[in-house]
């Protein structure tokens, strides 16, 4: 399992990256991110309803997300190549077949895909080509080394969800509590679903902590082919609050039963 994050935003993310708490519809942040090359103007999408338009929405690699964030610390040139990065991405064949998958989609269903979640009656190409552009950005974000220093990414697997909280195992380290208004923000409040923490530091005592929707890149359906027998599968080792109580309380009296011949 390589859990990694949703590799497309809007321009929201864009802009909280560079100026955290920053309204989006603010013009200026994205002007100064674009007046410097580091970010992209991202890919139209014209939503299409029958033979008429259905209105319109630009998309974004997730690469903006990371160079706005170095380019906020004054890492200018590494902001730069994960634009450059992150433009070659979206000029890119995958791009260009979520573009066309997003303009045959209801307006909800595709502002869904960018926000993290694929829709139920999703085909399966739209769930391929969003892990192979996960998996690409992967490759590309582990290739700029500023990141590793500036910013700490966590992920794992929600495995309890409570009133106030989630329980997020991580794919290497303890069990995490995330606020559930965090999980619910991010469209992971459910067990079973993929969560990832970005902790972006703004100095020596605070940071900006994001929560936000991940995917696994080995195996996009992992979750609905879980083996009891698969020990290499976090959820075999994990045992939840309930299973702990479960176990605690009072077993039932053991039966044996014996066949007996009765002569007529």
């Amino acid at each position: 399992m390589t859990i990694t994050l949703w590799p497309v935003v809007d321009r929201t993310r864009v802009v909280h990256a560079f100026k955290p708490g920053e309204p989006a519809a603010v013009e200026g942040p994205f002007r100064t991110l674009r007046a410097h090359e580091w970010a992209t103007a991202g890919v139209r999408v014209t939503r299409r309803s029958g033979k008429r338009l259905g209105g319109q929405m630009t998309i974004f690699s997730s690469l903006n997300v990371e160079a706005a964030r170095l380019a906020r610390r004054g890492v200018r040139d590494a902001a730069g190549r994960l634009a450059r990065a992150a433009e070659e991405l979206e000029s890119g064949p995958e791009f260009m077949r979520l573009q066309t998958m997003l303009a045959d989609m209801p307006a909800h269903d595709a502002e869904s895909v960018v926000a993290g979640t694929l829709p139920d009656n999703a085909p399966t190409a739209l769930a391929d080509v969003v892990k192979e552009l996960a998996r690409r950005t992967e490759e590309l974000r582990g290739g700029e080394s500023a990141l590793a220093t500036l910013v700490e990414t966590i992920a794992g697997r929600i495995t309890e969800v409570h009133e106030g909280y989630v329980l997020l195992v991580l794919v290497s380290g303890p069990t995490t509590i995330v606020p559930r208004w965090m999980a619910v923000a991010a469209r992971r409040d459910k067990v079973g679903q993929l969560l990832a923490l970005v902790m972006d530091k703004l100095d020596a005592a605070s940071a900006v902590v994001e929560a936000l929707p991940a995917i696994d890149i080995n195996n996009l359906q992992a979750h609905d082919t879980f083996s009891p027998f698969g020990r290499r599968d976090p959820r075999v080792r994990h045992i939840t609050a309930a299973d702990e109580r479960l176990l605690r309380g009072q077993p039932e009296p053991l039966r044996v039963l014996v066949p007996v011949r009765i002569e007529a």
